[in-house]
This record gives C-alpha cells, structure tokens and sequence, in this order.
C-alpha cells in the first residue's frame, strides 16, 4: 500500500505544479472576483514555493528511510487535500477544474493508503518536541480559529449579514468554515492533546506543525496581493498569520535540532549457573 501511496503524491505533486504555476503565468484562467482571484493566486504562489518542494524532497527523502520526511509529506498532501478541495468545490470552472480535481482525489487517496503507515514508528520525533509548547499551541490554534468561524457563522445567521470578506470574494457561503471546523482544527486539537498527555494521536504533531505554516504562506499570499491592488485591510491579518507560521516552523523544527534521548541498552540475560 505505501508504494501505492508514494506513487499517488507523486503524481498529485507534480499536478499541483502545474495548476499553480498556470493560476500564476496565464492571465484570465480564473474568472471569480477580484479578490477571490487575489486569494487563489496567493495560494498558489506557496503551493508552487512551498508545499511542492516540501512534497517533492520528503517523497525523494521518505524513500531512503527517513521518518522526518514521511511527516513533511503527510503535511504536504493535508496542505493539497485542503486547498484543493477549496479549487475543486469554490472556485469558478476554469480549463483547469478537472485538475483541481484529481490532485484532491489523489492526496486523498494517498493519505488513506500510507498515512497510517507513514506516521508509524516516528514516536522518537515526537518525544523531541517540547511537548507543552507544541501542544498547547495546537490546541490553541484549534481554539482560537474555531471560536472565530463559530462567532462569523452565529453572527451571520442572527444578521442574514455576509462578512465582508465573503461580499469582496463574491461567494455566499466560505469553504475555510467547513473544512476547519469539521476536519482540520479538531486534528489540531487531538494533536496537541496527544502531545500533552502522550498518547498516540501526538503522532500528528509534526505533520501538523509543519501544515501550520504552509497554510499560513497561502494566506499571507493572498493579502499581499490585496494589499497591492490596494486592499489593505488584510495586513494585521498577514501578519498575526506570519507569526502564527514562524512559531510553528520552530516548533515543528526541534525534533532535528535537539539530539534524541539516549535510551539504555538492553540488558542482557544472564544464564543460569
């Protein structure tokens, strides 16, 4: 299955390329309103700069028996199964839909056949991260983005007011609500609750710290492509994302700075007289 599984995010890695760098290169391909088009361009500019080289050197790595790199690919496809999700259900057909499609279908798929496998036996990873910073700053970033949508939702539906930055996007309901509240940030909180109290669900810290900022860097593309068409109502935004995003790199990075606790050897039996 794990080979399945690589073959899968190899093919979704190099279809992810290419959407990004045609979202980036041809004018015209998305035909949404402007700042939606802003945000799409955005995340394409870290899915082509980011998430592909983090997919393409932890699937080259992970090949020759690194568990660092089987992570960062885990990471790497939750990053394309989101995002694309987002192009395949939100974003107007454009030449490239069918596209959108396959990399979601194939991260998905991939996830299902080797994730399991992948995070298996990367305990030792996980034992390095500071467990009460890392964990607890899952939990609050599961916290923090979850109250915010819920209190966007109520205040919506109490209003029958849409956000302003559902009216620039020019759509009526928000993917980001769906997929954070029901998939992703309760995979941050389980995550970092594993982490706190050492049961196995930690085994997704990693992947997850490093999803964080990848998230992040589309986010703040987005925004800085606003600010430069002359929105510049995002930038506190960018930068609380951009802080969010570095705090998370430096945790996600510990496990391959700080050395690995020395475990005793094994004793050996002594035979009996």
């Amino acid at each position: 299955m794990q080979e399945i599984s690589t073959r899968l995010a190899t093919i979704a890695t190099v279809l992810a390329g290419i959407a990004a760098m045609t979202g980036l290169v041809v004018s015209g391909l998305y035909v949404d309103a402007p700042n939606w088009v802003q945000q799409a361009q955005g995340t394409d500019l870290a899915t082509l700069f980011l998430a592909v080289p983090v997919l393409a050197i932890g699937l080259w790595s992970a090949q020759r028996g690194s568990a660092a790199a089987r992570l960062a690919v885990v990471a790497g496809l939750l990053y394309l199964i989101y995002n694309y999700a987002i192009f395949a259900f939100s974003v107007a057909m454009n030449p490239l839909t069918a596209m959108y499609i396959a990399i979601l279908g194939l991260a998905v798929w991939s996830l299902v056949l080797g994730g399991r496998e992948a995070v298996a036996g990367t305990e030792g990873l996980a034992e390095r991260l500071n467990r009460r910073a890392a964990g607890g700053f899952l939990v609050a970033v599961g916290m923090l983005f979850g109250l915010l949508w819920l209190a966007q939702i109520a205040a919506t539906s109490a209003t029958r007011i849409l956000p302003p930055d559902l009216v620039k996007a020019g759509i009526s309901a928000n993917p980001v609500y769906a997929l954070d509240l029901a998939f992703f940030l309760p995979l941050c909180a389980l995550a970092g609750v594993g982490l706190l109290l050492r049961t196995g669900a930690a085994a997704f810290a990693i992947p997850l710290l490093i999803w964080v900022p990848l998230m992040g860097a589309g986010v703040v593309g987005g925004f800085v492509l606003m600010a430069a068409a002359g929105d510049q109502a995002g930038v506190p935004v960018a930068v609380a994302v951009t802080g969010l995003g570095v705090v998370s790199s430096v945790l996600a990075a510990a496990p391959l700075v700080r050395p690995g606790s020395s475990a005793s050897p094994p004793r050996t039996a002594r035979r009996p007289a």
